[in-house]
Formats: structure tokens, C-alpha cells, sequence
């Protein structure tokens, strides 16, 4: 069987026997080779076997993966060659003929996943198989919907985590990789993704970069951020280019879960509203919200009927809202007055002035009184013709028009920023 096996002094002596999948090898603790040593990288490589070589990838490591003493990103190892990980050299042992077949890979940092997951057999024989229990894979194929891409310069990760998905999802999601960014903007060409799940570290053009590629040629999809370089800068990076959300990567099962069901209630809301929605079907403050609560930074057309206004968001704060005449908190509110109406997300362009300074839970709810006010004042009289109300009549312009008037007054027009002439009094 084939393996890598430790050259250096200090680790001589150390060897682990290769698998049929992809391999980590790296200082931290979920490697599937754990190399004790400070010159390597928490995740510092991987490697699989193929035939008689030995496909080898750097993972943005700090001191660098070397082939026979070149520096490599990606490279083929030959039987016998070297590959060195920071300091520690290791000697590649391709397997002999007659060697048993062995185990492949799984992650050591989802091992505890092998005892809940659903035990899938290995080529059954024909009669152990009955005709009914091949009718769950043609229902499943014809309700998978959700498509995934995993973007991570490590092979093994994504695939792993991928499967951990869909195993957790009901195989109702289609998982897409990608270890590159060319890889990732040719499938997301192709496909049309629900979600994509970036990482940060990776070569040529990293997370951050890609990320803003994407949401330029791609602004309807979501995207989230799952990466090992969990700093602050990092995070305020990645949601101000328009991530919806950013996550560490996990090391245990139950972070797994985790992060699963963050993505997938991430689907379950862009599956219900969608890039574009009708707001008969969903109310305008909860698509507010969503946006406000991701840190997005997007702007929110809205469409009714001749009226069109815009809400801008810039990391999760409105900045500025506009509609007809209108800017600031009076388009907000008369945004968030509207019956119904269309609204779609468009990419985010800085205003030319800042309108609005309160924050977005405050706007919601101030519009959300003023509209309760005004549906109260309604049912009160029973419709919406024009409102007789109590309030003070304004004074008269002379004694001759005051002559016979109550103490009640017909509205005739309406103001909000603009005077507007009710229906019922141009009869």
C-alpha cells in the first residue's frame, strides 16, 4: 500500500499509509496526517494517489510545500521523490503489487459523521435489491433543486463537507466544487446556484477577490463565507462585498451541523422570495430585514404600479431611500405604506447624499405606527373615501365662507410632501 513516509531527523521513522481519496497534511488537529511540527502549516497540503504517483496541492501554507526542492502550488510526485512541508521531509512509497486495498479518505475532523450516517452498501447483488426500493432515487432526482457550490482550494474538504450536506439535506441538495476561481466563475456560467460558499485562502486570486468577481457578474446569488482565516478584518471584508454571511470552518460534527442548517435557512429564505418578489406574496419590512441582518449592501428597487423607489443598504444600515419627490424617513414610510408592489435587488452604488442616519429596526417600526395609525383612522370612519374626522377646521377666510359650516371638515387632498387630491372630492 502506498505512503509517505518521514525523512527528516527528529520525525524519522513516521509514515502514513495513503488512501484512495484526497489527504491533509498539517500541524492541526483534523488532518488526516498530523505532522507535530512548527515549520508546517495548521493545514499545510494535500495529496492523493494516483497509480504510481502522487498529485500534490499547496494550501496556502506559510513556509511552502517543495518537490524535489522546487516550490510548488501543484505538482506530481514520482516514486521515491521527496516532498517537503516547511522543514519536514517526506519520501513517497507508491504501493507494491498484492497490496490489500485500503480505507479512503475520511476527514478526521468529521469523523464522529460515520456513526450517524446512513450506511450506503457496495455493489449488492441484483436479487438483494428490490424493485421498490429503487423508486426513492427517481423521486429524489426529481425534487433535488438546490444547487451548491463549494469554492475551497482544498479538494478534500469541499468533497467531504459537500457529502455532509447532502447526506444532511436528503440529497436534495446538488453540490458543484470548484478549488479554483476560473473553476467557480465557468460552473456558476453554466449553472444557476442558490448559494456558493467561499473560502478565503486560496491561491492566485483569493475568497475576498472572488467574491467581488461574483456578486459584479453574478449580483442575484448568495453568497457565504466559510474559511479558516476567521479575523476581524477578514470578516468586515467579505460582508461589506456583499457576503450574506461569514462562518469558520468547523472541526467537529456538530459544528458541521451548525454551519449546515445556517446555509440551509439562507436557501429556504432566497427559495421563498427569490432575486425578485411580489409584495402581495411577502411584506416589504421582512425583506428589509433579511438584507439589514446579512450586512449586505445592495440597493432595493420597489415598484408600484407609476411609483418606483429605492432603499440603499450598505452593510446592513439604510443610508438612503428615495421615491418620486420624496428622500430619507417620508420615502421610507411611503415605501412601507405601499399595498403591494414588485421589488428586485440590484447591486450596490454608493448615493450621492446620505438621507437617512436611524437605524433599520427603528425605520420598521416608526413605519409600521404610522401605518397602523392611519388603518386604525380608516376602519374608524369604514372606508377609504374620503375621511370625515374631528379634527380642528382651519380658520376661515372670511365670515361669508364660515357661514354654515360644523365642526367637521372634509378632507379633499392629502400630503405627503406633495399635495395630492383625494378621488371622492374631484366629483
Amino acid at each position: 500500500m502506498a505512503k509517505l513516509v518521514v525523512v527528516s531527523q527528529g520525525l524519522a521513522g513516521l509514515c502514513h499509509e495513503l488512501g484512495t481519496g484526497w489527504t491533509t497534511l498539517g500541524r492541526a488537529v483534523g488532518n488526516t496526517f498530523r505532522i507535530a511540527d512548527a515549520s508546517v502549516s495548521g493545514q499545510h497540503c494535500e495529496v492523493q494517489v494516483r497509480g504510481e504517483e502522487l498529485a500534490v496541492r499547496d494550501l496556502c501554507s506559510t513556509n511552502g510545500t517543495y518537490v524535489q526542492g522546487q516550490k510548488v502550488i501543484e505538482a506530481v510526485l514520482q516514486a521515491g521523490q521527496v516532498l517537503r512541508v516547511g522543514e519536514v521531509e517526506l519520501r513517497f512509497d507508491p504501493s507494491k503489487a498484492g497490496s490489500p486495498p485500503v480505507t479512503p479518505f475520511v476527514n478526521t475532523m468529521l469523523v464522529g459523521f460515520a456513526a450517524s450516517a446512513p450506511a450506503v452498501p457496495i455493489s449488492p447483488p441484483p436479487q438483494e435489491v428490490p424493485v421498490a426500493a429503487k423508486v426513492p432515487e427517481i423521486e429524489e432526482a426529481a425534487v433535488r433543486k438546490h444547487h451548491v457550490l463549494f469554492v475551497d482550494d482544498s479538494l478534500a474538504f469541499v468533497e467531504t463537507f459537500g457529502e455532509l450536506c447532502s447526506v444532511w439535506a436528503n440529497r436534495t441538495w446538488r453540490i458543484h466544487c470548484a478549488t479554483t476561481a476560473d473553476q467557480a466563475l465557468v460552473i456558476l456560467q453554466e449553472n444557476s446556484m442558490d448559494l456558493v460558499v467561499l473560502d478565503i485562502g486560496m491561491p492566485m486570486v483569493d475568497g475576498i477577490q472572488l467574491l467581488g468577481l461574483i456578486r459584479q457578474r453574478f449580483p442575484e446569488v448568495r453568497i457565504a463565507v466559510l474559511t479558516g482565516k476567521a479575523s476581524a478584518d477578514n470578516r468586515t471584508a467579505c460582508l461589506a462585498g456583499g457576503a450574506v454571511l461569514f462562518v469558520e470552518k468547523p472541526v467537529s460534527t456538530e459544528g458541521s451541523k451548525v454551519v449546515f442548517n445556517l446555509f440551509k435557512e439562507l436557501m429556504a429564505w432566497e427559495n421563498r422570495q427569490g432575486f425578485s418578489g411580489v409584495l402581495h406574496q411577502v411584506g416589504l419590512p421582512e425583506v428589509i430585514q433579511m438584507e439589514c441582518i446579512g450586512r449586505r449592501s445592495l440597493i432595493l428597487e420597489i415598484r408600484h404600479q407609476q411609483l418606483v423607489g429605492e432603499i440603499y443598504i450598505e452593510t446592513g444600515a439604510i443610508i438612503h431611500v428615495t421615491v418620486g419627490e420624496l428622500s430619507g424617513v417620508k420615502a421610507f414610510n411611503r415605501l412601507l405604506s405601499l399595498p403591494g408592489g414588485e421589488f428586485r435587488l440590484k447591486p450596490f452604488q454608493a448615493p450621492a447624499h446620505r438621507t437617512v442616519d436611524q437605524p433599520w429596526e427603528y425605520l420598521i417600526m416608526e413605519a409600521a405606527r404610522c401605518r397602523d395609525e392611519e388603518t386604525e383612522l380608516l376602519a374608524k370612519n369604514g372606508n377609504s373615501k374620503p375621511v370625515k374626522t374631528s379634527a380642528p377646521k382651519p380658520p376661515p377666510a372670511d365670515e361669508e365662507m364660515s357661514a354654515g359650516m360644523d365642526d367637521e371638515f372634509v378632507v379633499v387632498a392629502t400630503y405627503d410632501g406633495t399635495w395630492n387630491q383625494v378621488e371622492a372630492a374631484k366629483d
